[in-house]
């Protein structure tokens, strides 16, 4: 409970980090936007996914998902808040515990001993948290910049913050009431901290980011998304990441629809884990005389005995996938 408490109270003071660099943004285009405040087009919109996973029984685990898109749109800018969330959490397996009080012999076998079930609470598996904050203002018809901000945290990829603040330039190269293409590309500025310690990575770096934006009206019922985000690091190529969603969406009526998305999340250098070396052994006996006691330990392919012996490092795998089921609430 206190650790959870803990990890609360880091969540939320990432969030007032983001919101206290929108904050200090705020201005740049407070003074832009106000100027519009009395043109026509001026809406507020939001979309919010839900999913949930409960199972019980055999099994324990409990799966949930929020996403929440609001926007609000100008005739010349555009404001943009998002924030995704999947959390999971699941209970390792029940197990005999014997009770306490029963003695037995050093080398022996317990024998006529009692047991209880011991059934495990859930704890926590699968954190994945992103929030971004940006804003958009046209320069021409085609050409627009734009700033912003944000933090997520991938606690499996070995993530536990990293904050990115970005400004940059982009092209707007479809806008019709069935297609919409924009790319944008600029500068950013990582921070971030990762479970384990990388003296290969910068822990701060100055990076170019490159984004796209893709929505696709297919007919009255129907809309394909993409979005794409790049980030690397201008003094090692090598250190970069992809966040990438491909989405379908089916209206049920005018606030409710059914979505199925798919997110790629890819790190080029990602960071380290602890795991443990074991080995599967086999005795054999060297001089063929089981009574010398000269019997070794060779180790093989599979089979033999598995032996703990020590702990290593590797790279935790460069790819995460998110296939999502969702109902989306629309205003």
């Amino acid at each position: 409970m206190f650790r959870s408490s803990i990890s609360l109270l880091m969540f939320a003071s990432r969030i007032r980090w983001c919101v206290g660099v929108l904050a200090v943004l705020s201005p740049v285009f407070w003074q832009v936007t106000s100027a519009q405040e009395n043109e026509s087009v001026h809406v507020w919109s939001s979309d919010t996914e839900l999913s949930v996973v409960v199972t019980e029984g055999n099994a324990a685990a409990q799966t949930f998902g929020f996403k929440n898109t609001v926007r609000r749109t100008w005739d010349s800018s555009r404001l943009r808040a998002r924030f995704d969330g999947v959390r999971s959490t699941a209970s390792i397996e029940r197990s005999l515990l014997v009770r306490p009080g029963f003695r037995f012999p050093i080398g022996g076998q317990l024998e006529d001993f009692d047991t209880v079930m011991i059934e495990p609470d859930l704890e926590p598996d699968v954190e994945q948290y992103f929030v971004e904050g940006r804003f958009d203002r046209d320069i021409t018809e085609h050409v627009f910049w734009n700033v912003g901000s944000s933090w997520d945290r991938n606690n499996e990829a070995g993530i536990l913050n990293r904050v990115t603040v970005f400004g940059g330039l982009g092209n707007s190269w479809l806008d019709t009431d069935d297609i919409a293409l924009s790319t944008s590309y600029g500068v950013s500025y990582t921070d971030r901290e990762e479970t384990q310690s990388d003296p290969l990575k910068d822990r701060a770096f100055t990076g170019i980011r490159i984004n796209s934006d893709y929505v696709h009206q297919l007919g009255r019922l129907t809309r394909f998304d993409s979005d794409f985000t790049m980030n690397v690091n201008l003094t090692t190529i090598t250190d970069r990441s992809i966040n990438t969603t491909n989405a379908i969406g089916v209206a049920v009526n005018d606030l409710l629809s059914l979505r199925v998305s798919l997110q790629f999340l890819h790190e080029q250098k990602p960071s380290f884990e602890d795991v443990d070396i074991v080995a599967r052994v086999a005795l054999i006996d060297p001089d063929g005389t089981s009574a010398s006691g000269a019997g070794l330990f060779e180790t093989v392919a599979s089979g033999g005995i598995r032996i703990d012996v020590g702990q290593g490092q590797i790279r935790k795998k460069t790819l995460d996938t998110v296939f999502r089921t969702a109902l989306v609430i629309s205003f």
